[in-house]
């Protein structure tokens, strides 16, 4: 086993109401930094740069040379204002292009030294449900439903909800970059190739069409660079009064169309740094509006680096999403809730003492809250089957839409439910950070130990005694006469101490 690192000192001069989100796009990157009071936030600094990192895609999925430099340039300027903000105060994510990038984790390793913190990849159906999280914080309080939509450079989100819940989300596989580059690569914009890029994005949209319009919306708010830009260029040449409507857009479609060239269009509001992507928004843009029968759009100055900042606050004042989540999915698979609890109890004594050794913490992960879902998914495979279930709950655990849940958070569950019982599988640690492996095998570990204790199900109450030598030399010791009298229990812990032996571990029972 490779020896525990040293956590470094908490940096001088940190203000602990500073609260900072990183948004990874497609198309641009943005920061902003927000103060807190009670619960509330106030922005107090934003920056944005076009660092268009879909654009950067080569033909075998990878992040070319240019735009991996670029995105890490980027990365470093942020990283300087970030300094002085806790570390847990910063919520940074990549979206769509650094999920399907192939070189992505190569990237999050070298953005991290460059920003100062861990780079975090969500789903689309995160990313929807951030989205509508700032979104909705940003607009009159009122009983709408509302339908929000989001463009981005590699995808684009639909979320109906009402005040600040969700009821769908909706993401889809087609950006204002690689809408661009699919059908405007040239920069040359036609009837005929707007026609087709307006097809396309309508051909992706349908299959989502009848479920969004049946849930219906009041109104309709649009969130991102595209829209904003659609909406500006609208408002400043006076083609609506009521905001984005699809009249107004056919007006900006055919002035495109006569200049032919992107470079060549002269329109009031549209700035250079949106040019190389414009056609493809405006075509997304258009689709939705047909396919949905969308009357008109409001522009929303919010989006998702606000939902960040938003949910970080959540998890501190109110009942953090993710919880929402694991509970739900207890429920869903029919998970025995009451041998979960008694496991946890164990468990929690079990970290404490181990974390006196292993020092059990993370700046960028709650590993006493990773112990505690794990504790309650790790049997939600018996639902498919008991044989290998607990390759079952890693699957599910792993492929499933968890609110709140960022990549990461999955694939370190998954390992953990992988590794609950049986022969315990190091290489599934391999690809993550080597700090956070190492941590996460003992985790895993106090996990297992839990599980053990409680294979009869009896629920009977005990207080095991948990001490560590050179990190590797593991004692277990219980009240006098207990393992006498549960000679499975004391069983399955010899059988546990052979698992251990085979990675290098030692478990002694006294």
């Amino acid at each position: 086993m490779p020896k525990q690192i040293t956590e470094a000192p908490p940096p001088e001069n940190i203000d602990q109401s500073l609260y900072a989100a990183i948004d990874l796009g497609s198309n641009s990157f943005h920061m902003i930094i927000a103060r807190e009071n009670h619960g509330q936030f106030q922005v107090i600094d934003k920056h944005k740069e076009m660092v268009r990192l879909r654009s950067g895609l080569d033909k075998d999925g990878n992040l070319t040379d240019k735009a991996f430099q670029t995105g890490i340039e980027c990365l470093e300027r942020f990283g300087q204002r970030l300094k002085g903000i806790p570390n847990k105060n910063i919520r940074a994510v990549g979206t769509n292009t650094l999920r399907n990038a192939k070189n992505s984790q190569k990237f999050l390793k070298q953005g991290k030294q460059a920003l100062g913190c861990s780079i975090k990849i969500i789903s689309g159906q995160e990313e929807a449900r951030l989205i509508y999280l700032g979104v909705s914080h940003g607009l009159p309080s009122n009983d709408d439903q509302r339908l929000v939509m989001d463009i981005g450079g590699g995808s684009t989100e639909y979320i109906i909800g009402k005040h600040f819940e969700n009821s769908h989300l909706t993401s889809t596989e087609m950006g204002c970059i690689s809408i661009t580059q699919a059908f405007f690569a040239k920069g040359e914009i036609t009837d005929e190739n707007m026609n087709k890029a307006i097809a396309h994005c309508r051909q992706i949209l349908r299959p989502h069409r009848s479920k969004l319009n049946k849930q219906g919306w009041d109104t309709a708010i649009g969130a991102s660079g595209s829209i904003k830009a659609v909406g500006k260029i609208i408002e400043l040449n006076g083609w609506s009064d009521s905001g984005i409507t699809l009249k107004s857009m056919l007006k900006l479609n055919q002035k495109l169309i006569e200049s032919v060239s992107i470079r060549e269009v002269k329109l009031e509001g549209l700035k250079d740094e949106r040019r190389p992507v414009f056609a493809g928004g405006l075509a997304i843009l258009i689709a939705s509006f047909i396919e949905l029968n969308i009357e008109q759009m409001q522009v929303s100055a919010n989006a998702l680096r606000e939902g960040l900042i938003l949910d970080s606050l959540g998890r501190i004042y109110s009942e953090d999403v993710r919880e929402v989540s694991v509970k739900a999915m207890q429920q869903w698979m029919k998970v025995d809730t009451l041998q979960a609890d008694h496991i946890l109890n164990t468990a929690k004594v079990l970290y404490k003492q181990a974390n006196h050794s292993w020092k059990l913490q993370s700046p960028d992960y709650d590993f006493k809250c990773l112990l505690k879902w794990a504790v309650m998914l790790h049997e939600t495979g018996i639902a498919i089957s008991y044989k290998r279930y607990q390759q079952h709950s890693a699957y599910l655990v792993s492929q499933s839409d968890l609110a709140g849940f960022d990549q990461q958070e999955k694939q370190m569950l998954s390992a953990m439910m992988l590794n609950h019982r049986g022969k315990f599988d190091l290489s599934v640690y391999d690809e993550m950070d080597e700090s956070i492996a190492q941590k996460l095998i003992y985790l895993t570990l106090v996990l297992r130990l839990a599980v053990r204790i409680h294979r009869g199900r009896d629920f009977e109450l005990t207080k095991p005694q948990l001490s560590i030598q050179n990190d590797n030399d593991i004692f277990l010791e219980f009240e006098d006469n207990w393992l006498a009298e549960h000679p499975l229990t004391q069983l399955d812990l010899e059988t546990e101490a052979k698992h251990l032996s085979a990675i290098g571990l030692t478990l002694k029972l006294t």
